[in-house]
């Protein structure tokens, strides 16, 4: 398990908090601690539960339901757990980060590491107040302008697959366009899952929530969010229609091979129908004893096979 304790102080800067004294101070009514839990195993997790005087539905939440998308107003505490891009350079793969909110504690639970949260913590500027719930909504703010960044990136390797297949369309892998897709999946389901936690917190009715800097951090999130879903959303059907046309290349171009066995096919049929017919075992054909019956054969052959040719490179057929 990797821990980070961190204070706010009066001066509103984020400073380390020893973790030996981190449940200690979380009691203490004017104390703003922002606990840190990195891939923990179940019974580390219950452990800081247990220290934390987390019971009741918010623990067996942060044992049940800190893998999928939710949001609970409880009596004393708001438990969040929205999809996030676990790796900012990185697959698109999504994680999930847990936040239990009180008036002076923040616990935030994730399996990976996730750049955004050191940047928060690295960051004097982040907070106008000295409260958790403005440091949630600074996170988030942070978290949705990685899913953004990942969305801009997306539409970038799109643009390049686009002008890649009116160019060179040999040159595109199906391979890009299937992973370009997964891609596109993959960041749908976490912004969709970041948008309704944003919509859920813009519109509770806690206090917390509802002070001025807060509402700002998760206004600005929210904007971010709706920003990346437009640019999914535009996306879709730009990545569908690059499927049907690396579909539709591939198809001409199977059209196009069956097209010239065809033409070979015509062009030594006729070659095949005389080789057929002086092949045959007959006591009495004239073509035999005829002194130059074989080269004149061959050269019938070729002459034949060469008129054929050129009538398909006249019609067209080989272009």
């Amino acid at each position: 398990m990797i821990l980070e304790s961190i204070q706010i102080d009066q001066e509103l800067r984020l400073t380390p908090l020893a973790s030996e004294n981190a449940a200690e101070a979380s009691r203490d009514p004017d104390a703003r601690i922002w606990l840190d839990l990195q891939a923990f195993e179940p019974a580390e997790l219950e452990e800081w539960l247990d220290a934390l005087d987390l019971s009741g539905l918010p623990r067996r939440l942060c044992l049940e339901s800190r893998d999928r998308p939710g949001f609970y107003p409880l009596k004393k505490e708001i438990f969040l757990v929205v999809p996030v891009l676990a790796d900012a350079e990185g697959p698109a793969e999504a994680d999930f980060l847990a936040f239990v909110c009180r008036e002076n504690l923040l616990l935030t639970l994730h399996r990976r590491p996730m750049p955004q949260l050191g940047e928060v913590a690295d960051s004097e500027s982040w907070l106008s107040e000295r409260h958790t719930a403005e440091l949630v909504s600074a996170i988030l703010v942070d978290v949705s302008l990685t899913t953004l960044r990942r969305a801009e990136d997306l539409r970038a390797t799109v643009n390049s697959l686009e002008e890649r297949m009116d160019r060179e369309p040999d040159a595109v892998d199906a391979e890009e366009i299937l992973g370009a897709r997964a891609e596109l999946l993959d960041l749908a389901s976490v912004v969709g899952g970041q948008l309704l936690a944003l919509r859920a917190l813009t519109t509770t009715d806690r206090s917390t929530f509802r002070r001025e800097g807060t509402r700002v951090y998760l206004n600005c999130a929210l904007v971010n969010l709706q920003a990346a879903d437009s640019v999914l959303t535009s996306l879709d059907g730009r990545v569908a229609a690059l499927r049907v046309g690396f579909q539709m290349h591939a198809q001409e171009q199977t059209n196009r091979r069956l097209g010239m066995l065809t033409i070979l096919s015509a062009i030594f049929m006729p070659v095949t129908l005389l080789a057929g017919i002086w092949g045959m075992n007959f006591e009495v054909m004239p073509e035999l004893k005829f002194a130059y019956a074989y080269p004149v054969a061959l050269g019938l052959m070729a002459v034949v096979g060469a008129g054929m040719y050129l009538f398909f490179r006249r019609g067209g057929w080989l272009d």
